[in-house]
């Protein structure tokens, strides 16, 4: 049996769809310390405990899954702290903001081999059926160029909670996602980075970190990949990709998703229909992780590895932009 606690309302709501009631799972507790928040959900959710204090979440034997949906800077420490009190763990990206709190989870976790704590960051594109199909029609030997876009287009949400904290990442809390799409299709990770930002967009708002940052990554065979997180303009929520090789081309963008290919010297366009954006089938990555915990034969959507490999490039990325220089990026 599975038995989950969430750790925000927010878009905790989208994991309380995904965990409860699916394979004998239910949610037993929602963690929500706004005062309204919790009077509202008190009313809708008769049969789940609402609390304003987490920490009751981690002293209950009998939650063995914890879903964190809180704010950037409060996933490391819920993270660890459900590490050492033997909880399987749900994570909105990012897993944690540094560097330093990425290797302690990694030791920590090494410390509880015993007890095989399994931790899934909430990469939902993964489960989009274009992106899958994408995925199933890459020859890596063919690419020489790939284009990844995330391409926010709700700036309002930047002069919110993401305005008050110190450290929060563009990186880490929008390209992240176009970042794995590309390690994910191409199945190789990125030997070197280069980034470039700008805030002109967001000059003399309350947000003071860069609103627009564009990322240069050299793959293996020398693929150059081209990454960009707009946070700032004028636009639909919207995930770009064009995938370049030799003999053809994948898009996906506003207008819709295509190839490119030649035949007798000429262009061939085809239209691909699939879904997108495709949120029904977000809630599969959760529901993967569950099948995973009660059953270790089944294979998750993403490992544990290429979390934290997708982290560090993120934060080699976010390294390469403080200092102004390429960067040769470390794996942990």
């Amino acid at each position: 049996m599975i038995k989950a606690a969430i750790i925000g309302s927010g878009i905790g709501m989208k994991h309380l769809e995904a965990i409860d009631q699916y394979r004998n799972s239910s949610v037993k507790i929602i963690c929500e310390k706004d005062k309204t928040k919790i009077k509202h959900l008190r009313k809708k959710f008769k049969n789940i405990k609402i609390i304003s204090d987490e920490e009751k979440i981690f002293l209950d034997k009998s939650i063995n899954l914890v879903s964190i949906a809180s704010y950037d800077d409060d996933h490391f420490n819920q993270l660890v702290k459900c590490i050492k009190n033997n909880k399987h763990i749900i994570v909105e990206k990012p897993m944690c903001l540094k560097i330093e709190q990425l290797l302690k989870i990694k030791n920590l976790i090494k410390k509880k081999k015993k007890k095989k704590i399994k931790i899934i960051s909430n990469l939902v594109l993964r489960m989009n059926s274009l992106f899958l199909k994408f995925k199933d029609n890459i020859d890596y030997k063919d690419i020489f160029y790939i284009e990844a876009d995330y391409i926010w287009g709700r700036k309002e949400k930047l002069y919110q909670w993401r305005s008050k904290i110190k450290d929060y990442s563009l990186t880490l809390g929008a390209a992240i996602h176009v970042i794995d799409l590309v390690m994910w299709f191409t199945k190789k990770k990125p030997i070197s980075v280069s980034s470039f930002s700008n805030n002109l967009a967001t000059k003399g708002t309350n947000f003071k970190n860069e609103s627009f940052i564009i990322y240069i990554f050299e793959f293996p065979g020398n693929v150059i990949v081209k990454i960009s997180a707009n946070a700032a303009g004028v636009y639909n929520h919207f995930h770009e990709v064009k995938i370049f090789g030799k003999n053809r081309t994948l898009v996906h963008n506003y207008l819709g998703s295509y190839t490119f290919t030649k035949k007798n010297k000429k262009t061939v366009f085809n239209e691909l229909n699939y879904e997108y954006p495709d949120k029904k089938n977000r809630k599969k990555l959760i529901q993967n992780f569950i099948d995973v915990l009660i059953d270790n034969k089944i294979k998750p959507v993403i490992t544990l590895k290429e979390q934290f490999d997708l982290m560090s490039v993120c934060f080699a990325s976010d390294k390469s932009l403080k200092l102004k220089k390429k960067i040769k990026i470390k794996y942990l």
